[in-house]
């Protein structure tokens, strides 16, 4: 593989059989892995083939999906995480799909969820299928060969999994799956394998709670497509519901044999968040103890996605769910009793057990702990790096043509210890100026990608619409170090743009080579001013302690 990495045609064959060859056991992934299967894989993700980067991502969302929580661990220390960015950006959309698809599955693994989170490629997930049609992309798919038949029962379950994942992505990306699933099978008539694997009953679970507009209209598109019924939305206002919203639910869980008993004694959202088992049995008559754990399981599902921002002044929920989402369920308990984040630090293991009903010791224990780091004064470097502190590197591209060249920057920048931002659509519309502005006000670098036709919508902006003319004027007025980064780019005439940017055309520009990367990142490096810490793995010459001034490539 190390030898005929660089033939195209060979790389298409190989990384066609790695691909199907992630799906077949944990053992042989990790022997893949450990003979260098995955490195190759990794290698390819740079390229530009359209049939080998589909191999590429389909690769690794099978290693994701098949391969268990040891070889995903393996898949991180590779720097996986950061080479499916430019997949995930890719414009083919099965590549973006399939990348999308291992992001998310690696990052429901609590072991390494971190570091995929650190590696931003989970951030491209949530904007990109809220951008899908699944019938267009089922058609799409089935013209590919790669799923004309539509998945198989244990494929499908792994769906269920990410479906019942706390994280947001899983939910997103498992209910358009199931959805593009649910056509094929439709057509098929084979749509009760969705009843055998559970799935009606996540999707339905989804419907009720979800806030996502996306994932709650993906699922319910689903269901319609089973001939299921599309269960009421609840408010997720749970404190405040009045006992006819707890009759909904109650028949949406299936115990609507319990409704006119829970109305006789007037149950509401309040009583409902903090009833027990003893109270179901005495007071509310279900002497079955698997009918009342199922009950407790669907009321401590009910807690965790409740919205508690009516008692709940503090946020003591949002808290709870940093440690752990699942911890949501202790909230109401915990703010009835009067704490708030002030009140935490404070708490002991006797309160969180009798006044909080926190009965799980491991659970206890965790909370406890998160409840003594609020006491930890913020370092001076700490407070300086999270709050302070912009980005290492400002990348600055043209969408239509640079996002191949700017995801790969940001990925072998990351990978040499810079932070790296690049605008990735998800900020929300009413923050994504500020936050760019301020991104490249705080950037100690800036870099700009000037790909085909890069400056081309800057001539003649005199009013300065162009977000690419924005970002140069401002890296010019802050002073920034400007790294310009060509690739298949001319040179306008200076007297064809704005003349706030005509400086921009002074500055030396680094010529991308895409078959000697490595190289030419290098370069790029001697331009720019390096992470203040010092735990960074920039790959440089161990001679060079300082860069001068006068080999920036800021210098007119």
């Amino acid at each position: 593989l190390v030898r005929e990495r660089e033939d195209v045609p060979m790389a298409r064959v190989m990384s066609g059989i790695l691909q199907h060859m992630f799906k077949h056991s944990e053992e042989t992934s990790y022997l893949l892995i450990a003979n260098g299967g995955l490195d190759a894989i990794l290698y390819w993700c740079r390229g530009t083939d359209s049939a080998l980067l589909r191999h590429c991502a389909m690769a690794l969302a099978n290693c994701a999906m098949h391969a268990g929580h040891k070889n995903q661990r393996l898949m991180i220390e590779k720097n996986a995480a950061n080479w499916l960015f430019p997949l995930a950006f890719s414009s083919d959309q099965l590549v973006r799909f399939h990348a999308c698809l291992a992001i998310t599955v690696l990052a429901t693994n609590r072991e390494i969820e971190k570091e995929v989170e650190g590696s931003g490629t989970l951030d491209l997930v949530e904007p990109f299928i809220a951008s899908l049609h699944p019938e267009e992309f089922a058609r799409s798919w089935l013209d590919s060969g790669e799923n004309s038949q539509g998945r198989t029962p244990e494929d499908l379950q792994r769906l269920v999994l990410l479906l019942d994942s706390p994280r947001l992505e899983a939910q997103c990306i498992a209910a358009f799956y199931l959805c593009v699933e649910a056509g094929i099978k439709c057509e098929q008539h084979k749509t009760q394998i969705f009843y055998e694997i559970g799935a009606v009953q996540s999707l339905k679970r989804i419907v009720s709670y979800s806030r996502n507009v996306t994932t709650s209209a993906l699922a319910k598109k689903s269901l319609k497509m089973m001939g299921e019924a599309i269960p009421r939305r609840l408010s997720p206002a749970v404190p405040n519901w009045k006992p006819c919203e707890v009759q909904t639910w109650l028949q949406q869980i299936g115990l609507s044999s319990y409704c006119q008993r829970f109305l006789e004694l007037e149950v509401d959202g309040d009583l409902l968040l903090v009833i027990s088992d003893s109270d179901l049995m005495e007071d509310l008559g279900i002497t079955s103890s698997i009918t009342r754990k199922r009950f407790l399981r669907e009321l401590t599902e009910l807690k965790t996605y409740a919205n508690y921002s009516t008692c709940d002044p503090s946020n003591v929920a949002d808290w709870l769910g940093s440690i752990d989402p699942r911890f949501r369920q202790y909230t109401y308990h915990l703010v009835q009793v009067g704490m708030d984040r002030a009140s935490l630090p404070t708490v002991t293991d006797t309160q969180l057990l009798t006044d909080c009903r926190v009965h799980l010791a491991f659970h206890r224990a965790r909370i406890l702990l998160a409840a003594r780091e609020l006491l930890l004064p913020c370092l001076p470097d700490s407070c300086n790096n999270s709050c302070s502190e912009g980005p290492d590197v400002f990348i600055s591209y043209r969408r239509t043509t640079g996002s191949q060249l700017a995801s790969l920057l940001k990925v072998h920048l990351q990978l040499r210890g810079f932070s790296v931002f690049i605008d990735v659509e998800k900020l929300e519309a009413g923050k994504f100026e500020d936050k760019l502005i301020q991104s490249v006000k705080k950037a100690k670098n800036f870099v700009l990608v000037l790909s085909e036709k890069a400056l081309d919508k800057c001539m003649g902006d005199t009013e300065m619409k162009d977000w690419v003319h924005k970002e140069i004027v401002m890296a010019m007025n802050s002073g920034k170090n400007i790294v310009p980064v060509t690739d298949h780019f001319t040179w306008p005439d200076s007297r064809s743009l704005p003349e706030d940017m005509r400086g921009i055309l002074k500055f030396n520009g680094i010529m991308w080579c895409h078959e000697y990367q490595d190289a030419t990142i290098e370069k790029i490096l001697r331009f720019l001013y390096h992470p203040s810490h010092r735990n960074s793995i920039v790959t440089m010459d161990s001679s060079e302690k300082a860069i001068s001034p006068q080999r920036h490539a800021s210098t007119p």
